[in-house]
């Protein structure tokens, strides 16, 4: 068709006919992750309405609010994906990253040393754009390129630092310390051998970093809330 619209223009219905692969099927607190293909083009669609009924009326516009707006905190930056596009109050379109995500490799024979180099620098670059990720733990948030760029995804659970608030910028700098220990993790277990000293301290302060155990106490806790509360607890999401 000649007058294609472009897919930013596409309603969520229309852009619904176009999924090519998912990734992910939507129930119960998660959203579902699909690829979607049009017109040349590869994007990734979040979409809370395939969630269970109450949750993606209470919560799922706050979590698709927060990735898009930590979406363009970060707009430009080589390493994330750019945002394409909000569809109503639940559903976020953004790029298509292809890679295997650091969850999916095994070994050490699979990993250019260098990456881990250009993950901090990713790191340090969202840092200074003023977002912490806190969910670098989760080797599904790392994709690599074929060229070896890393990218960061979902960012639901992101921090945003404050410029006002002292006491926050405090915590947000705790924060950026726990993004600094996940990537270590994750090198401990790709190239163990080539743990730096600095690595091996962080991840000695892994064991008693208090921020981040609060944050992963309050996120497991705010899952299961919002599946017995929300949700049909005899599914299992």
């Amino acid at each position: 068709m000649k007058n294609k619209l472009p897919i930013e223009q596409l309603s969520l219905v229309e852009l619904r006919k176009y999924r090519s692969k998912v990734f992910r099927e939507g129930r119960g607190t998660r959203p579902e992750v699909v690829l979607i293909t049009y017109g040349g083009k590869k994007a990734i669609l979040k979409d809370y309405t395939q969630s269970d009924p109450w949750f993606r009326r209470l919560v799922g516009p706050l979590l698709a609010f927060r990735e898009a707006r930590a979406l363009r905190l970060l707009k430009g930056l080589p390493g994330v994906p750019q945002l394409i596009n909000t569809l109503g109050r639940q559903a976020v379109l953004m790029d298509y990253i292809e890679g295997p995500t650091t969850k999916e490799l095994k070994n050490s024979g699979q990993v250019d040393p260098e990456v881990f180099n250009r993950i901090y620098k990713l790191v340090d670059e969202i840092h200074e754009r003023g977002v912490a990720h806190c969910d670098l733990r989760s080797g599904g948030n790392t994709i690599i390129t074929a060229s070896g760029q890393p990218y960061f995804v979902d960012f639901v659970g992101y921090v945003a630092r404050s410029n006002w608030n002292l006491p926050w910028r405090w915590v947000f700098n705790k924060f950026c310390i726990a993004d600094e220990i996940a990537v270590a993790r994750m090198k401990k277990r790709l190239l163990p051998d080539q743990l730096t000293d600095e690595e091996k301290k962080n991840l000695e302060l892994d064991k008693n970093h208090p921020i981040g155990k609060f944050a992963r106490f309050m996120g497991r806790s705010f899952t299961r809330l919002s599946r017995f509360l929300l949700t049909d607890t005899d599914k299992k999401p």
